[in-house]
């Protein structure tokens, strides 16, 4: 008896031990997946774009308090142009994408023990650079667009992760983007206003600088 309660007295140290890793430390994070746009159409009326399902990648440095984190991001997303509406005249598979740059900070809620599986929720803000090229239709019916517009952006944010060893997490995080006001000029110099807003699921890989656990006297 005295050996099995030993055993599981070591083995619960061994399984606590990501957890002294983890709190109160620097780590660094790659995210990457799948991407949805949601239709960008011209608050002035006319045009919707719709896009192909496109990817989302990134990196982040963050601090770990212990039950918060703080991080900075920055992360890239693009997708295809599948189809544009102009006027009720659809083109499809129209030459171009969409994408966005960002830059932002976010602060993450963790729950759930930290040798286990752990949820977190949170949400960012920055600044980010969409842009939209749009080669599509003639003379007659048609848009050309190749612009971009540099703004305010936020995010929402959830997810799980695991400790796969003291100092190494993999998980799944999703994440919502929103850029408002995105302001561009056609190349006959119509002027339109949109949005870039997406939906993000993507697997995460991060490594944190904690020191080993501290040694019980």
């Amino acid at each position: 008896m005295r050996k099995l309660v030993l055993g599981l007295a070591l083995a619960s140290s061994a399984l606590a031990s990501p957890a002294f890793a983890r709190d109160d430390s620097w780590y660094v994070e790659a995210d990457a997946g799948a991407m949805k746009v949601e239709d960008s159409e011209a608050l002035n009326g006319g045009i919707v774009l719709s896009n192909h399902d496109g990817y989302d990648f990134g990196g982040i440095v963050g601090y770990d308090f212990g039950g918060f984190r703080l991080e900075s991001e920055v992360s890239y997303r693009r997708a295809y142009n599948d189809s544009v509406d102009i006027g009720g005249v659809v083109r499809d598979n129209p030459q171009g994408h969409a994408d966005a740059l960002s830059f932002m900070v976010n602060g993450l809620l963790d729950f759930g023990p930290d040798d286990g599986i752990q949820g977190f929720v949170g949400g960012g803000v920055g600044v980010a650079r969409s842009k939209y090229f749009i080669n599509a239709g003639n003379s007659t019916v048609g848009v050309q667009v190749n612009d971009s517009d540099t703004g305010f952006a936020w995010q929402a944010l959830a997810g799980i992760r695991a400790p796969i060893s003291d100092h190494v997490d993999v998980g799944l995080k999703y994440r919502f983007f929103n850029h408002n006001n995105v302001d561009l000029v056609a190349a006959d110099g119509t002027a339109a206003r949109t949005r870039f807003r997406s939906h993000s699921i993507l697997g995460t890989l991060s490594y944190n600088f904690g020191g080993a656990a501290p040694v019980e006297e």
